[in-house]
């Protein structure tokens, strides 16, 4: 199977899925949980490419999570500066 006939899966099984899908907390769990149970049937190689990908949602997840609490910290003291 060539990759963009994956990436076709991927768009078929996006296109069935409920407009709200799971959050990345819930994929990122999902994804350890199948390394976690897949560990000893995969090659170093594919294991790591995983992790890798599990790594980078982690990160962009990490980092919406930060910019999400910066932003409310900046409200939150703006009101209390307004407030004044």
């Amino acid at each position: 199977m060539k990759h963009d006939e994956v990436v076709a899966l991927f768009r078929e099984k996006a296109a069935s899925m409920p407009e709200q899908g799971p959050s990345k907390s819930d994929l990122i769990l999902g994804l350890a949980t199948l390394l976690a149970e897949s560990r000893g049937r995969l090659s170093k190689e594919n294991f790591e490419s995983l992790i890798n990908l599990g790594a980078a949602l982690y990160k962009e997840g990490h980092n919406q999570y930060q910019a999400r609490s910066d932003v409310d910290t900046i409200m939150t003291k703006s009101h209390d500066d307004n407030k004044h």
